[in-house]
């Protein structure tokens, strides 16, 4: 069919970031692509009774009568034809033209075989690699304590917070690995910020640091997939300018710099939701079929196979649209509420811990509870809590919170 036939349907509108702003003196939404797809777009707020109606199922024709009703002005199917073409041009829609670009985006960055650092330079998080060694070496010496291990750890949950704010969470973490010692492989779960669409997303690329570059184990990451599912083109991109992996895998190269080993291996996934009918994932089959699959890759791999799920909790205050600002009563209450989570963890129950998150409809807005799921089912054991850390901005615009704990068996 014809694209200028008025009983065309064009491709849905991409969900995608946007916001309101003011544009040489026009009113209108910006468009911000998280995958670096599309350049950033600017459409006018007139056409806002068209972009709603952009869900692939309804032709121009349809929406041009519909806008017409609500702005009461006359749009012609033409007009919304016209205006499908530029968001087309502007890779906005999900059609052929954006799929192509996609993929090509992908298959080029794979090519490179190296996931390059996104966030060096950013708080706590010197780009140069001597100025980066000696903050990581006074955070650790912040962390003065070193724990009297009497059994394995097969776990440890780490903040994603900036370097500078979870400062005190990554040492109480990675202070404790350095106390227990290194692992063969390290399978990394962080949060995905902006998806992904499935439970998780492995990225078979090596890691790039201002500290060097770190193997993954690109047949783990494989094995995985071959028996779960394969993930979209969309989620792997994700893995480019997410910081909640990152930030571990610069830790796990220090830290083995510490011990004087060759640099890590690692297999990375970003974590989707972990949906059930109850909030207790655990209860559902495709998830053991999930955790299965994680336990075989380790199993035919060999060797000490340590999980770390890359974590923050929760997240409140204007910034996250509550209404009021965050002050010390509020920041104390989150932390009875966060703390009545995480000792589900210390009593080796994940799926309560994900159930108390979910269940109630996560008001505190958890961002990582499919992350730290995986991470304690995989690891197995009872957590023990190292460190209990909030984030709150001076205005109370924001409050974050985090938390490091080990898994041991």
């Amino acid at each position: 069919m014809s694209k200028a036939d008025p009983s065309y349907c064009p491709p849905p509108l991409r969900a995608l970031p946007s916001e309101r702003v003011v544009h040489q003196n026009v009113d209108g939404i910006a468009f911000h692509d998280p995958l670096g797809i599309a350049e950033p777009s600017f459409v006018p707020r007139e056409f806002l009774p068209v972009l709603i109606r952009l869900d692939g199922m309804q032709s121009v024709a349809a929406i041009a009568t519909a806008a017409s009703r609500e702005l009461r002005l006359a749009i012609r199917p033409a007009d919304v034809a016209g205006l499908v073409a530029h968001l087309d041009e502007r890779l906005l829609l999900h059609s052929e033209r954006y799929e192509r670009a996609r993929d090509q985006v992908l298959a080029q960055w794979l090519a490179t075989g190296v996931r390059e650092a996104a966030h060096a330079g950013s708080a706590g998080y010197p780009a140069d690699a001597a100025g980066l060694r000696r903050e990581l070496e006074r955070t650790l010496s912040l962390c003065r304590t070193r724990p009297a291990l009497t059994s394995v750890t097969t776990g440890l949950i780490a903040p994603h917070i900036d370097l500078l704010r979870g400062q005190l969470g990554y040492g109480a973490a990675y202070g404790h690995l350095l106390a227990s010692g290194p692992a063969d492989l390290y399978v990394l779960f962080g949060t995905g910020h902006q998806g992904p669409a499935g439970p998780v997303a492995g990225l078979a690329l090596d890691w790039s640091t201002p500290l060097g570059t770190c193997r993954t184990d690109r047949a783990f990451v494989a094995a995985v997939h071959q028996e779960v599912h394969a993930p979209r083109t969309e989620d792997v991109l994700m893995h480019r300018g997410e910081h909640s992996l990152e930030f571990q895998v610069l830790w796990l190269q220090f830290v083995h710099e510490q011990l004087r080993l060759p640099p890590p291996t690692v297999a990375a996934f970003l974590c989707g939701a972990l949906p059930s009918g109850d909030g207790d994932p655990t209860r559902e089959p495709w998830l053991h079929r999930l955790v299965a699959s994680f336990r075989a890759a380790a199993a035919q791999r060999g060797g000490r196979v340590l999980w770390i799920a890359g974590a923050d909790l929760a997240h409140l205050g204007p910034l996250f649209d509550d209404v009021e600002p965050v002050d010390r009563a509020r920041c104390a209450r989150l932390e009875h509420d966060d703390r009545g989570r995480l000792v589900h963890l210390t009593r080796g129950d994940a799926g309560a811990f994900h159930q108390a998150i979910e269940g109630p409809g996560n008001d505190d807005r958890v961002c990582s509870a499919p992350a730290i799921t995986l991470c304690a089912l995989l690891a197995e054991g009872q957590a023990s809590l190292l460190h209990y850390g909030q984030a709150l901005a001076e205005d109370g615009s924001q409050v974050v919170s985090f938390c490091a704990a080990a898994f041991t068996q």
